[in-house]
């Protein structure tokens, strides 16, 4: 998974936090090889959540009107990703799962960034600016 300036918000915090999501999802193939996927899985499991908390708190202090639909898009995600960590933990072979949760974060965090975070930090940087949106 490549972080490319493409997927920039702008917003300093959330860039560096979906870059560091970004080499975790990308260790996370890695580790099949070394065993190590447990580790990362549970990293990711609270990052997310931080990540999700802190986007939420800027949505919150900027009164960012879309802020409701947006906790439901990271509350989807978070129950999507439990599930697929309780299918890795449950697995016999553990590396298919760990591909399916690689694609579905993938796939997720892309869709998620481009669509909805870029749309909040336009909202955000204007409201920073002073701009009224």
């Amino acid at each position: 998974m490549i972080w490319t300036k493409s997927l920039e918000t702008g917003v300093p915090k959330i860039d560096e936090q979906h870059k560091e999501l970004f080499k975790q999802v990308d260790n996370l193939v890695d580790k099949t090889q070394t065993g190590r996927v447990e580790n990362t899985l549970n990293f990711l499991k609270g990052y997310v959540a931080k990540h999700f908390s802190d986007e939420e708190i800027l949505q919150r202090v900027s009164a960012y009107p879309k802020a409701d639909g947006h906790r439901k898009l990271h509350d989807d995600f978070s129950k999507t990703f439990r599930e697929l960590y309780g299918q890795y933990q449950a697995a016999a072979n553990k590396q298919p799962v760990v591909l399916s949760i690689n694609t579905a974060v993938v796939a997720w965090l892309r869709e998620h960034i481009m669509k909805h975070d870029k749309e909040f930090a336009a909202y955000y940087l204007a409201k920073q600016a002073g701009v009224k949106k």
